[in-house]
């Protein structure tokens, strides 16, 4: 389908007008590639820093469990409803 003729074939494509068709192709898929080459290098950057902030970042103070450190206030309370009829767990 490539090499199938079209139309009338007495009209022949000019010169100039092939050579201005492969620019302006060229031209576009030049611009194509710097745009989406320039965004990906954009997007590597900001990844690059992003990783380097939080790899240099403080890291948090973690605080080991102590099992026998009784730090919960609520071990030894049981739960007491104010009214007799009130003494299911959860209200909604």
């Amino acid at each position: 389908m490539l090499f199938h003729p079209f139309g009338d074939q007495s009209i022949k494509m000019s010169l100039w007008s092939k050579l201005s068709l492969i620019l302006w192709i060229g031209l576009g898929l030049a611009l194509l590639s710097f745009f989406t080459f320039t965004i990906f290098i954009l997007a590597l950057v900001a990844g690059i820093v992003v990783f380097a902030l939080s790899f240099f970042r403080r890291k948090p103070i973690t605080v080991a469990y102590n099992p026998n450190k009784n730090s919960n206030p609520f071990v030894g309370q049981n739960y007491r409803p104010k009214n007799i009829k009130d003494n299911d767990i959860i209200d909604i």
